[in-house]
């Protein structure tokens, strides 16, 4: 639906300037259907339809009992030096037990046999000292993974937005080809989408300031601006796509609602 309203009158040229309005809807810029990132059991729904969330928030939560008893066994695991200590304690003793020899060696007080012996078991000991090192980072990094599991199975807000739909109750399986839990919408900034006849795109501009007017709202008008000129025209129509952008701070906008924006011609 398009309206002219004469805007003003340039003197020096004898013409008039005209307002243009442009029907069009408001619009949420971002809709996201938030997912769960496995299969599981929702133990906790945090949030209902309407409630408004934050980036971050913890919106459900996925059944993690089985993974918190593995993360404690984990974490006692990590935690266990006992075999590190006594591969230690081994290897000092093969060492020392060297460092005693190799002088007696080489005044012929021992023989080669003994040090060559005593050298082996000294590897074995380092190697061994190695292993336990080893199993104890294995352990660190399967207590984080244990941990990074449970994390995501408490499923957060990506945005700040609105709830508009809870698709799964409490004790419902998620999962598999059914993995969607909520529905969010962003509420600030909303967005317009116009169609402009292509003559009057052409004098338009990224960013360019315009006015959008609610008339069911009985708001007055809200200043916003052009962000998307679609570099393609509707060949049926001779229109071309135009999106502008407009701030809700308060969130009075409401989404879906009819507005007029005015574009300065």
């Amino acid at each position: 639906m398009l309206k002219v309203i004469p805007f003003g009158l340039l003197l020096c040229w004898g013409t008039f300037a005209f307002a243009v309005e442009y029907e069009g809807f408001t619009e949420s810029e971002q809709e996201i259907e938030v997912a769960a990132p496995e299969m599981g059991v929702l133990e906790a729904i945090k949030v209902k339809e309407g409630d408004k969330v934050k980036t971050g928030q913890v919106l459900v939560v996925l059944d993690s009992q089985i993974l918190v008893a593995a993360l404690a066994v984990a974490k006692a695991k990590k935690g266990a030096s006992g075999r590190l200590t006594a591969a230690r304690a081994i290897e000092k003793l093969r060492r020392d037990r060297l460092d005693r020899l190799l002088p007696l060696l080489a005044k012929g007080n021992a023989q080669q046999s003994e040090v060559s012996q005593t050298q082996i078991e000294l590897e074995s000991a380092v190697a061994e000292t190695q292993a336990a090192r080893e199993a104890m980072q294995i352990s660190e990094m399967e207590y984080k993974q244990l941990e990074t599991q449970i994390a995501r199975r408490t499923l957060r807000s990506p945005i700040n937005g609105v709830v508009t739909e809870v698709h799964k109750d409490v004790a419902e399986l998620v999962g598999g080809n059914d993995v969607k839990v909520v529905t969010l919408v962003s509420t600030n900034p909303l967005q317009a989408t116009i169609n402009v006849p292509t003559a009057e795109a052409l004098k338009l501009k990224t960013d360019q300031a315009v006015n959008v007017k609610f008339p069911q709202l009985e708001l007055t008008p809200v200043a916003g601006k052009i962000t998307y000129i679609s570099p393609i025209t509707d060949a049926s129509t001779d229109t071309v796509k135009i999106i502008v952008q407009m701030p809700n701070p308060d969130g009075k906008l409401r989404i879906g609602v009819k507005c007029f924006v005015e574009v300065n011609s």
